[in-house]
Formats: structure tokens, C-alpha cells, sequence
């Protein structure tokens, strides 16, 4: 039996991540356009996920931006400047295969109050002889 009243909200993320552009939080501005660096990552190797972590009356939603990156030093020099900025954290454009953009670590309701922070770093050695290396670096926000 079909719920009444319940339609798909098209306005979900959906496709694969194309592009990340990642500006410290204490420098953005809802006023103007991202000016952060954009990462390069492994192509389809990059996913955007919210999950509803409390079941209560107010929802708290988990904002988890994950990139896979090319071991390199050009890389490993990136992550530590990264790193070393990363106290305010982070406000993130992201760019869906779909054509969508979404802004992470920021909103019109709690402005930048609840930032993208470096959740883990980690290196992979790859599944295949043919694998190389990489740096998958996951970023997460909680909304309250």
C-alpha cells in the first residue's frame, strides 16, 4: 500500500563528485563566490554523503565529504598546509556529476557555525599489483 502524501525531493544529492573547492570558514562569505583551492582527486574517486544520526525531534544530519588523492609529494605537500589551516575548518563547493552544486559546512540558518573538520587521514597501499598508492582524505560536519 502506497503512502499518501510522500513525493521523491529531487533536490537530494545525486551522481558522482566532479570538483571541490575548499575555503577556510573564518574567510568565507556567503556574498561572494569560493575563491578556496580546488582538489584535484582520483577520478570517480570522490563521494558526498548526509546521514541522519539522531532519531529524536530535531535531526542531526552528518555531512561526510571523502576524496581519494594521489600519494605524491605535491599532495603530501598540500595536506600539510591543509592541515595547518584547518583549526577553523572548512566550507566546501561541491560540484555533482548531475550539474548540482552544494555548499558543506555552511547554511543560511547556522552560517558557518557547524564547518567541514578533517576527520581522518589515511593512505592505501590499492587493491591490484597495478594500484598506485593514494591519500584518502574525509572531511565531516554535523549539523545540530
Amino acid at each position: 500500500m502506497p503512502l499518501s502524501g510522500l513525493e521523491r525531493i529531487s533536490t537530494k544529492p545525486r551522481g558522482g563528485v566532479v570538483s571541490v573547492r575548499l575555503t577556510p570558514a573564518s574567510e568565507f562569505s556567503a556574498q561572494t563566490d569560493i575563491a578556496g583551492s580546488e582538489w584535484v582527486f582520483r577520478e570517480d574517486r570522490a563521494d558526498y554523503t548526509e546521514e541522519n544520526v539522531d532519531e529524536g525531534p530535531r535531526p542531526i544530519v552528518r555531512r561526510t565529504l571523502k576524496m581519494e588523492l594521489p600519494a605524491t609529494e605535491v599532495t603530501r605537500g598540500a595536506l600539510n598546509e591543509l592541515l595547518a589551516m584547518a583549526g577553523g575548518g572548512f566550507v566546501a563547493q561541491v560540484t555533482l556529476a548531475s550539474g548540482e552544486e552544494l555548499l558543506v559546512g555552511y547554511s543560511e540558518c547556522f552560517g558557518a557555525s557547524y564547518p567541514l573538520r578533517v576527520a581522518k587521514v589515511a593512505t592505501a597501499s590499492g587493491y591490484v599489483p597495478g594500484d598506485f598508492p593514494a591519500t584518502i582524505l574525509t572531511l565531516e560536519c554535523i549539523d545540530a
